[in-house]
Order: C-alpha cells, then structure tokens, then sequence
C-alpha cells in the first residue's frame, strides 16, 4: 500500500470541490493583511503578532471543545470504520454491484444522523418544520457524501482516502457556490467542480494506491472498477 497517495491525491481532488470557498476565504485573508499592514505594502511587525496571537488563540480554542473532537476526530474516524471499512466490503462480497453500495451504504449512512433531528428541534428551538427541512439537507447531503468516500474506497482499497475528505469536508461544511462580495467565487466553483469531475477517475486509479492491483485480496477483486460495474 502507498499511504501517503491516499492522504495527499483524494485531499487535493476533494479541494476542488472548495475552490469557491477556498478562494473567498483567500480574499479575506487578503483583506485581513491589507487592513494590518503599513501604507506603503509592507507587514508591520504588529501585524504579524497580531495574526499569530489571533490563530494561536482559534487553535487553542477549537482544540480545548469537545465539539471539534467529535466532528473532526472521532465522528470520521468511527463513521468511516463501520461504513466504509466494515458495511462496504460486506455489501461487495454479498455481490452486490460496486454502484448500488454506493447508493446503499450512504442510505444508512444519512439515517445514522436522524439523531440531529432532536437536538435542532429541541436546543434550537426550530419549528418541526423548518428542523425536518434542515435534517432533509442535511441526509441529502451526507448521502452525496457517502457516495463519494464510498467511491474512494473501492477505488483506492485504502481507509485513509475517504477517512481524510470527511476530515476536511466536516471542517469546511457546504461548499460556497456565489458571494456577494464576488462573482469570481462562482467562476471559481464551477472551474473546480469541472476540474473535479475530470481528475475523478484519473485520481483515484488504483494502481496509484496499490503497489500490486492482482489478486488484490483486501478489497475482494474490485481494482478492475470499468470491468465490473
């Protein structure tokens, strides 16, 4: 197994699907140093202490929640263990297609969040409602998602690719589509979901991931994707 490709390749083809989000978060960032930095163009050495102090103390306070434990640690680690690298190899060896686990397993994978239904309802005080469309989008969303972890695994037949893009995908949320602020943060959206599309199978080949894809024993055969589905 080449486990840095499966950190690296699926995180920088999950990217594209942020590259709107990833571009208005550069432009504040842009505006940030414009608005801490001397007339002339150059950073002041205040700037810079007071960006440093700003990112130490969001650091400090993200990794001291419990919250961000869940969402970024512990909820892609067991999510991706049962449904990915437990339910999906059981669903292939029950011979199902490879395309109809990646519909099937995200279903189940959407319903384990119905639990989320309650805590808006209740700690957020929506109406029934508005908290079943929220929990609507929510499921659709997770189904997309699950189809897409489980498309990694099969392809990749690594944990570490889909465990990664649910990693950064919780950390960054929905992706941005338009802004306000710019209209290139939708030209950007819409180049990196095309740049996506076309580096889907070209990324996630498995003879990157796999050192031998014969005989492929820990994920039942299915390197050769184009022949069985």
């Amino acid at each position: 197994m080449k486990q840095w490709q499966a950190v690296f390749i699926p995180l920088a083809l999950t990217s594209l699907m942020y590259a709107g989000s990833l571009f208005l978060k550069s432009l504040l960032l842009f505006d940030f140093w414009r608005q801490h930095s001397f007339f002339g163009g150059e950073i002041s050495i205040d700037s810079l202490k007071c960006a440093v102090t700003r990112f130490i103390d969001w650091f400090s306070e993200i990794s001291s929640n419990v919250l961000t434990w869940r969402n970024y640690v512990v909820a892609p680690l067991t999510e991706e263990l049962v449904f990915r690298a437990c339910m999906l190899p059981i669903l292939l060896c029950a011979g199902f297609k490879p395309y109809s686990a990646m519909i099937l397993c995200p279903v189940f994978f959407s319903l384990s969040h119905l639990n989320h239904f309650m805590e808006i309802y209740t700690k957020q005080n929506y109406r029934i409602m508005k908290a079943a469309m929220v929990i609507g989008l929510q499921l659709g969303y997770t189904v997309v998602f699950g189809s897409y972890a489980s498309f990694l695994f099969i392809r990749t037949g690594n944990l570490a690719a889909p465990l990664v893009a649910h990693v950064y995908c919780n950390f960054m949320g929905l992706p941005v589509l338009y802004s306000q602020r710019s209209g290139i943060v939708s030209i950007a959206s819409i180049m990196g979901l095309l740049g996506f599309l076309w580096l889907l199978f070209p990324m996630t080949a498995p003879d990157l991931y796999n050192d031998r894809i014969d005989n492929c024993s820990c994920w039942q055969g299915y390197c050769s994707w184009r022949e069985r589905i």
